[in-house]
């Protein structure tokens, strides 16, 4: 990690220029473009399910940001030789970061090196690019984060530690001593450039943002970036497709390894699907979304990506998707071409019928419901669709109330659907859907069925937790205008994200007789 360890002689008051590189040079994150470029896009995608339990767990903040960079790394690049990871660093430094950096960002940089200061590069990013980019835009030292590699092999794991936050302080104060006697100039953009960036008389927080650029980019060409790629795919949504696990969790199946390995693929098989319907639909919409407060800077809507090229991404998504489908029966395939049809007709006419908007968005989860019993060979519970039906009712209706009451007079141009709702009509069958989950889940947990199949009376205790999660639920949504992104809220709201893993735990260990 970083440059050598060595103490180097710099004379007192010289000017040092310390750069963080993601966000503050670049437009972005490096990582991911590099991953891309490193295994091509069919190793990317190939490797991508690997990875995917650990991007969830640090969205649900699970996972500490390193430990789940590490096993993401070790995903990508675990066993992947030496020689040929530097020599893709090094085309990604030759190749790709160009088209990365800010112009500001290198103009800032070369007034620098025109008065002879000392530049200094502190990234997280990994040195298999950072180094040979740094040393062709002539920076004099290179903090950043080294991979380990057993043999001639990358482990995937830090050679050291990751160089983000105190860490990049650590690396500045072996390198230069006391940095107090040195003139400091500081450019970062992110809460982990904070430590540095306030022992720096001169600190810049994101002083590179090119405001106009934006307004300028339905102007110009599309960058097409992975990045932008990989939010077209919504992966923080991915998180939806949990319910495909119930039918596992209540119906007793995840002692048998196969019923689990299938259900893992028709997860990952709805995951790919529901990203290119996604894809599907920001193209579509993407004239509306213009219009939307927070949409209008989608990836399609900004023209950051082409339309040509998200539809064929799209497409190798539902292929991708399909094959992890049909891996898991072809039954679950039925399902997912069914969600996925259902979802084209919702996009392109369904979505602007009032009422019948939500029960598709309803029925999208049942079918997840259903790929993970009947899919696989779990026979279904009525109750747990019933409770299905009215949780994904609920959520869906205060999504529309949310969107409602974000995008005020321009509503209508937006989605049409809203013509026909209000707040009042919304807060109504809210209230009914509320509580019907309420009611269905309490039958539930005290049918004599249900104690048969699970051998214990003790469900009824869960209650309180499915009440607590509606009722913090609603509060977010009138207090907090949450309902937007169930996703988002659930992993931003430490009350949810507490109550919805007690339920999960508590349910758990009580249907598992322990």
């Amino acid at each position: 990690m970083g440059a050598s360890p060595h103490l180097v002689a710099i004379p007192e008051r010289r000017v040092v220029a310390i750069f963080d590189l993601d966000g503050t040079i670049t437009r972005g994150d490096t990582l991911l473009p590099f991953l891309v470029h490193a295994l091509g896009w069919p190793r990317f995608l190939l490797r991508l399910p690997l990875a995917l339990p650990w991007l969830a767990a640090l969205a649900l903040r699970l996972l500490g940001r390193d430990q789940a960079k590490e096993r993401v790394l070790r995903a990508f690049l675990g066993g992947m030789p030496r020689a040929a990871l530097e020599c893709r660093g090094a085309e990604f430094a030759r190749e790709r970061m160009p088209d990365l950096v800010r112009p500001d960002a290198m103009r800032r940089l070369a007034w620098h090196k025109e008065r002879r200061h000392h530049c200094a590069l502190a990234s997280a990013s990994l040195d298999v690019y950072v180094r040979p980019w740094a040393a062709a835009a002539g920076f004099d030292d290179v903090f950043c984060t080294s991979l380990e590699y057993a043999g001639e092999a990358a482990t995937g794991r830090f050679q050291g530690a990751n160089c983000r936050g105190e860490e990049k302080v650590r690396c500045l104060k072996e390198r230069y001593g006391d940095l107090s006697r040195l003139i400091l100039h500081g450019y970062g953009d992110s809460a982990d450039d904070r430590p540095f960036l306030a022992l720096c008389g001169n600190a810049a927080y994101r002083p590179f943002r090119d405001r106009p650029e934006r307004s300028r980019a339905l102007s110009e060409p599309a960058q097409d970036h992975p990045l932008d790629f990989l939010r077209l795919m919504r992966p923080h949504q991915w998180v939806k497709n949990a319910f495909v696990f119930l039918g596992v969790l209540f119906g007793h199946a995840w002692r048998v390894p196969e019923l689990m390995l299938a259900a893992v693929l028709a997860a990952a098989g709805f995951s790919l699907v529901s990203s290119a319907i996604y894809i599907v639909n920001d193209y579509a919409d993407r004239e509306r979304d213009r219009l939307h407060p927070k949409k209008r800077e989608r990836p399609l809507a900004s023209g950051r990506v082409s339309g040509a090229r998200a539809l064929g991404f799209s497409l190798l998504l539902a292929c991708a998707g399909g094959a992890l489908a049909w891996a898991a029966s072809p039954v679950v395939l039925a399902i997912v071409a069914g969600y996925a049809a259902m979802n084209i007709a919702y996009t392109f006419a369904l979505k602007n019928v009032v009422i019948l908007d939500v029960f598709i968005i309803a029925a999208g989860f049942l079918l997840r419901i259903l790929a993970g019993t009947l899919g696989i060979g779990i026979p279904p519970s009525k109750w747990l669709l019933v409770c299905g039906l009215f949780l994904t009712l609920f959520l869906g209706f205060t999504k529309r109330r949310s969107e409602l009451l974000a995008v005020s007079a321009d509503y209508v141009t937006h989605r049409k659907a809203l013509l026909h709702y209000n707040p009042a009509l919304l807060d109504k069958m809210i209230g009914v859907c509320a509580a019907a989950v309420l009611m269905s889940y309490s039958l539930y947990s005290m049918s004599p069925d249900t104690m048969r199949v699970h051998g214990t009376e003790n469900l009824v205790y869960t209650i309180p937790l499915v009440a607590y999660g509606i009722f913090r639920y609603l509060y977010l949504l009138h207090a907090k205008q949450a309902g937007a992104d169930t996703s988002r809220d659930l992993a931003r709201d430490p009350h949810m994200l507490v109550t919805v893993l007690a339920w999960c735990v508590a349910t758990a260990l009580l249907i598992s007789g322990r």
